[in-house]
């Protein structure tokens, strides 16, 4: 049954799971009883997940209580990155809903670039890799979020690491969340990639997109912004050419975003101290964990049918599949 709940999670379709169970084992199957094996095994693995993270909430901010509620699974050693984000999928009856997502991976010092960052630049990275990937998705609101994202902290033993780094958008739930739930060794970085596109919108606001004019007042703002000089990059936010309307409109919403990330953005400091500055592993998470499997043409998901999705496809990319069907020891 683990076999069928496993290829059911790892195929893009419970029809394809069916279909590659019976060429590769020569066992046939009909869909919906691979969907009932799924059920059941992504159904026991999404109750432990919960029960770590309801037994969570009765020990307030109990670290070694914590501890004792969730077993450690790959802990952090040294340098943690936790980032946050949202992806959406269709449930049944409604449009959309939100998946919220958190990434933890470890941080390594990686070889420098021989063109002095520029290679690594539109990936939002200097010289780190981020490895050991864990993930927790779930559907519903921050609350519930909240819960999930504390018992992962817990997992991966992020409260105990000796430098952390939290890399994310300018979403301010994000931001309050992190607030909420990281420690106060936290050091918070705005996604390099998030900062230059916000850069882009005031560039074709004022010269018009595509120009020459855009494309050189953005490089020079490029260069600044990743050698951390945020106050000129505002002072040449104030010097763009006066406009009208919605042109100006624009440009004023990016001047208060570098305004209130200004503390966020300081990426020279942030490189020389070997912290990624990019969120893709959570954006990239979010597409290659959720969205492969739960978002292709024309599916649409139960809630309580997400919900299982959702807790397997986070332990099985996280490398914890085993040790999920196996049932989670209670102490670390």
């Amino acid at each position: 049954m683990r076999m069928v709940a496993w290829l059911g999670t790892t195929q893009p379709s419970f029809q394809i799971a069916m279909e590659s169970l019976g060429r590769l084992v020569g066992v046939w199957m009909s869909r919906t009883t691979v969907w009932r094996c799924h059920r059941e095994v992504a159904g026991e693995i999404e109750q432990g997940l919960t029960e770590e993270e309801q037994a969570l909430s009765d020990w307030g901010s109990d670290a070694e209580k914590e501890k004792e509620q969730v077993a450690a699974e790959a802990p952090v050693s040294e340098h943690g990155s936790v980032s946050i984000d949202g992806t959406m999928i269709r449930i049944v009856g409604e449009s959309f809903r939100e998946v919220k997502m958190v990434s933890v991976s470890e941080v390594e010092q990686g070889a420098q670039s021989n063109s002095g960052g520029e290679a690594r630049e539109s990936e939002g990275q200097s010289a780190v890799q981020l490895t050991h990937h864990s993930y927790r998705a779930v559907l519903g609101e921050k609350s519930t979020f909240a819960l999930a994202l504390r018992a992962e902290l817990v997992r991966r033993r992020v409260a105990d690491v000796a430098i952390l780094t939290t890399v994310n958008d300018g979403a301010e739930w994000i931001w309050n969340v992190v607030l909420c739930y990281l420690g106060v060794n936290r050091v918070e970085v705005l996604d390099w990639s998030h900062a230059v596109q916000n850069l882009a919108k005031a560039a074709a606001a004022a010269w018009g997109e595509g120009t020459p004019e855009a494309h050189a007042w953005l490089a020079q703002r490029k260069a600044e912004l990743w050698a951390g000089q945020v106050v000129d990059v505002l002072i040449a936010l104030q010097k763009l050419p006066r406009r009208r309307k919605e042109r100006r409109k624009a440009i004023r919403q990016v001047q208060e975003y570098v305004v209130q990330h200004a503390e966020r953005m300081k990426y020279g400091q942030f490189r020389a101290e070997g912290r990624p500055i990019g969120s893709g592993t959570v954006e990239s998470g979010a597409k290659n964990v959720v969205q492969w499997r739960m978002k292709r043409g024309g599916q649409r998901w139960s809630p309580d049918g997400a919900q299982r999705m959702l807790g397997a496809l986070g332990e099985l990319h996280s490398g914890r599949w085993e040790t999920a069907c196996q049932g989670r020891a209670k102490a670390a």
